[in-house]
């Protein structure tokens, strides 16, 4: 009998051909193992592409090759494949990381998923999209985030891919000359809002702790005059304060910093005290709102108000506003404010949701660079606006800013990190599923 070479054996090395031509693309080490293997076809090693040098970073390939057809539940933008109990078994034992490469003659694809990557609550079966797991050079960093131990501390892999233009989610303070201190009959700020109430003319950009009053404003041109010692209210340079190695008046500082913000963007912004948290108001209930701003050189604008209904059950949707968390940093003799993106879920606009945790999870595991990117320059073009006083006609009573904003210059990274790696390494990743429940309107 003659010997001979069967279809499948020929499909299969050409799978495996494509898979290795596929890795040295993106500039990794491919080692293909012979006939004594029994669930792995090959090894990548990863390289640095820019210096040509190997990591000593290693991944196990199975390759799995088809002629044509269509996998399980396949459409448009994802499918499904099945593994083999013998091979996940296999694979359990191996102590480098595996990934299974699906590859179809028909259409030349390629489709990668880390084995452990499963479908929740079903070790066997993966579930591929067909965007974010395509096999090729996008997908560098995330194979390379499969081969970094978490559990060793300071383990780092360099980016394996190009450079980026970045922006910096600082902004730097400019304080205001003189900052006005006067002691106080009143040990706390909670204390003294209940005298400050009665007097008209208040406003509440000030801090009171262990009976010290301080401000960026004259209390005696104030209802706080009520709540301060007259005779004891002075102006001093703010230096004096800002960079003062006190804990108590770096802790005063940075409240009154917070406060100082909280009424200068008032008429854009509230305040959450308990997740200390600004968020976008809304206009009305129900109502979507935007804001427009300035994206590098190009005005755009933003829905920082999102009215979104449910699908199955009237008057169970929820409102999503556009938030940050604000910090601010001293740092080298300079003060910083530190965005922080975020979102804050209503019903109505006003009433808070009850499952904002799930509905935040949802969002971020939709959230990419770009949109991360716009959402920093959004609210660092609002606050340098708020350090600008430009009253209109019908701005007569709005407050005047005490705190200018100014933007720093962006940077040029020398490699960039990739959207399907800030993905896929989020740790939550499994918890932001929960979208899917608040999308079919589960939850209301």
């Amino acid at each position: 009998m003659s010997k001979r070479i069967t279809d499948n054996q020929v499909l299969g090395e050409l799978g495996e051909t494509a898979t290795k031509k596929i890795v040295l693309e993106i500039g990794f080490l491919y080692e293909q193992r012979g006939r004594l293997e029994a669930g792995t076809d090959g090894i990548i090693e990863l390289r640095d592409s820019k210096s040509g040098t190997p990591l000593g970073k290693l991944l196990g390939v199975q390759v799995k090759s088809t002629d044509g057809g269509q996998y399980v539940r396949e459409n448009d933008k994802s499918f499904e494949y099945l593994l083999k109990p013998a091979d996940l078994n296999y694979w359990h034992t191996s102590n480098i990381p595996v990934i299974i490469v699906l590859w179809r003659k028909s259409d030349e694809t390629a489709y990668w998923k880390d084995v452990s990557d499963c479908v929740r609550g079903e070790e066997r079966r993966l579930r591929f999209d067909k965007e974010a797991d395509v096999f090729d050079s996008r997908c560098a960093d995330r194979l390379g985030a499969l081969t970094v131990d978490r559990r060793t501390p300071g383990v780092f892999l360099p980016p394996l891919n190009q450079g980026e233009d970045a922006i910096i989610n600082l902004l730097r303070v400019k304080l205001p000359d003189e900052i006005f201190i006067s002691t106080s009959p009143f040990g706390s700020g909670r204390d003294a809002v209940p005298e400050l109430v009665k007097h008209e003319n208040v406003r509440f950009d000030w801090v009171i702790r262990k009976r010290r009053f301080v401000s960026f404003f004259d209390p005696r041109d104030y209802g706080t005059r009520a709540i301060v010692d007259l005779d004891q209210v002075e102006a001093v340079d703010t230096k004096l304060i800002a960079f003062s190695d006190e804990r108590d008046d770096i802790t005063d500082i940075m409240d009154l910093l917070r406060r100082t913000v909280e009424r200068q963007t008032v008429t854009q912004l509230a305040f959450l005290r308990k997740d200390r948290t600004f968020h976008f108001k809304a206009i009305g209930v129900g109502k979507s709102r935007s804001y427009r701003y300035m994206s590098n050189v190009i005005e755009t604008s933003a829905k920082v108000v999102s009215v979104y209904a449910s699908r199955k059950k009237e008057g169970r949707g929820y409102v999503r506003h556009h938030a940050a968390r604000l910090r601010f940093e001293c740092l080298a003799d300079e003060w910083f404010i530190v965005v922080d993106p975020d979102f804050y879920f209503t019903t109505d606009g006003f009433q808070p949701h009850r499952y904002p945790e799930a509905l935040l999870a949802g969002k971020k595991r939709l959230e990419r660079n770009a949109a991360v990117r716009g959402q920093v320059m959004m609210w660092q073009h609002l606050l340098v606006e708020s350090g600008k006083h430009e009253v209109g006609l019908f701005d007569t009573d709005k407050p005047a800013p005490l705190l200018r904003f100014e933007r720093l210059p962006g940077i040029r990274l020398s490699q960039a990190v990739p959207e399907s790696s800030w993905n896929r390494t989020d740790p939550r990743a499994k918890e932001m599923e929960a979208r899917d429940l608040f999308e079919e309107g589960g939850i209301g």
